[in-house]
């Protein structure tokens, strides 16, 4: 008796795993699909770019800092070790793009903005990746 018991345990506990039945409460995750460059180590998310309503504004990174005015700006790039070099910034200041460099906790921002919102920030993502070349992304600004 005690061994049909043990054998129908273990045949409930595999029945279950096999279909899901432990798992049930639990709900699936979007993974957002994008493209990996391996040479920088960058995953770039070619979904929230094309589709504006697609990413939440939740979903936006947000930097804090008490100098850069509040609101939502379009990231273009990032500098860790250098800032920006005048070359790089060139383009920018030929172009009729709001842009500032924010430094923050060691790293220099290079951010297109202000926007009121994060919709009118992403409706802008097309044209600069139209008129610098550059993919860019939402990100938001806030007082700390």
């Amino acid at each position: 008796m005690k061994k049909t018991l043990s054998i129908m345990t273990m045949l409930l506990l595999i029945v279950g795993c096999e279909t899901g039945e432990i798992n049930k409460n639990k709900q699936s995750k979007d993974v957002p699909s994008g493209i990996v460059d391996h040479s920088k180590g960058v995953t770039i998310n070619y979904d929230a770019m094309s589709k504006p309503s697609s990413v939440s504004i939740s979903k936006t990174q947000r930097i804090f800092s008490k100098s850069a005015q509040p609101g939502f700006y379009l990231q273009m790039a990032v500098f860790e070790t250098y800032s920006p070099s005048k070359s790089f910034l060139k383009p920018l200041e030929n172009s009729n793009f709001n842009y500032i460099v924010l430094s923050h906790y060691g790293k220099d921002y290079v951010l297109i903005g202000p926007y009121k919102s994060a919709n009118e920030a992403r409706s802008h993502v097309s044209s600069v990746l139209k008129y610098l070349h550059k993919k860019t992304f939402v990100v938001e600004v806030k007082r700390p």
